[in-house]
């Protein structure tokens, strides 16, 4: 008796090492070079994003949208899927004069998926009417058969603080 549950109380262990495997290994830091891929892979996919956006052109956010995408932009009460895209695509459409740049902070990088932090500085409105507003952007990315998507983000106006802290 006491021999079978030795027996039981091992196979179950064994049985909860080889399930929990996979994700022990997932948990082992990225190499640099797959890091520095997934960078420029997703900073690649921003970088287009944004610029579709100043054609008034959200086709390549719309198209760059993962399974379940929800972000919460600056200007909303609440986080949006993609028919908050298709809204906002709308009301841009025409308007091509938006100035803005990017710039990358970071990237954190867990297996297939990955979380980017950049800066912008909009200097001019879509429809050209000068502003100076700043934001911190986040947006959370998983790959889907071999591809980043945005699965989500969050954009907020950039407080007042010290450029350094």
């Amino acid at each position: 008796m006491k021999l079978r549950r030795l027996t039981r109380l091992a196979l179950s262990g064994l049985l909860l090492a080889g399930l929990a495997a996979p994700h022990l290994a997932a948990a082992q830091p990225p190499s640099d070079a797959a890091w520095q891929a997934a960078k420029e892979a997703i900073w690649e996919r921003e970088l287009a994003i944004y610029n579709g956006r100043a054609k008034g052109d959200l086709s390549i956010y719309l198209a760059s949208t993962a399974q379940g995408y929800k972000a919460w932009p600056p200007y909303s009460p609440l986080p949006k899927g993609n028919e908050g895209l298709e809204e906002t695509g709308q009301r841009m459409a025409g308007k091509t004069l938006e100035a803005l740049e990017m710039t990358f902070l970071d990237l954190a990088l867990h297996g297939e998926f990955a979380v980017i932090y950049y800066h912008t500085h909009r200097t001019r409105l879509a429809d050209g009417t000068p502003v100076d507003e700043r934001f911190e952007v986040t947006h959370s990315w998983v790959r889907e058969k071999g591809e980043w998507k945005v699965l989500g983000g969050m954009a907020r106006a950039r407080p007042e603080r010290p450029e350094h802290s």
